[in-house]
């Protein structure tokens, strides 16, 4: 019986770590996730596997990752001449679109086969993101009486802003996924088959 919940919450973790990163390509806090796996893990083992001291890197890598998409999408949309609350905008955008393409794609995905479904369920969401960022930061420019060209460029520079933030917020959370995984299931450790 120990064994098989043992091998119940080893699948639970890695899926959910692989929802955790799968979810920063969606602009959604998925290094939260992951941190919370390491946190149980850790507090299982006695703080031991991963160190209670890698718990606490990993959440201030949390913070960074989850307030580093948002500087990033504020900042490319003004770095391209948006104002404030086109940044704003283009999140809101941006959300949106990836909650929009994350509903349809595996839907269009689906029709591909196993690998269809996988592309759908990955790309369609970051593009839907990234679209919907573009739309939401040049509507809103172009509403306030932007000339169409600036509040293109807003847009645009919401589309690159949000294209970092969602990398590096993945990149992040791939990470402490892979360090968590490492450090808790290594030959010979408590978590070990």
């Amino acid at each position: 019986m120990v064994t098989v919940l043992l091998w119940a919450g080893i699948v639970l973790a890695i899926v959910v770590m692989v929802a955790g990163v799968l979810a920063c390509l969606l602009g959604l806090p998925g290094s939260a996730a992951v941190l919370v796996v390491a946190l149980v893990l850790s507090a299982c083992t006695g703080w031991a596997r991963p160190p209670w001291w890698v718990v606490l890197i990993f959440a201030a890598l949390t913070v960074l990752a989850e307030t580093g998409d948002n500087v990033l999408g504020a900042w490319g949309t003004k770095r391209y001449g948006g104002s404030s609350k086109g940044a704003f905008w283009a999140l809101i955008g941006g959300l949106a679109g990836a909650l929009l393409f994350g509903w349809v794609g595996p839907l269009i995905g689906g029709l591909g086969g196993p690998v269809g479904s996988v592309i759908g369920a990955v790309i369609a969401p970051l593009a839907g993101g990234m679209l919907g960022g573009y739309l939401g930061g040049y509507w809103y420019e172009l509403r306030q009486g932007r000339p169409d060209e600036e509040a293109r460029r807003a847009g645009w520079g919401a589309f690159l802003g949000r294209a970092a933030g969602s990398l590096l917020k993945t990149l992040i959370a791939a990470g402490m996924a892979g360090v968590t995984l490492w450090l808790s299931f290594r030959a010979g450790g408590p978590f070990s088959p």
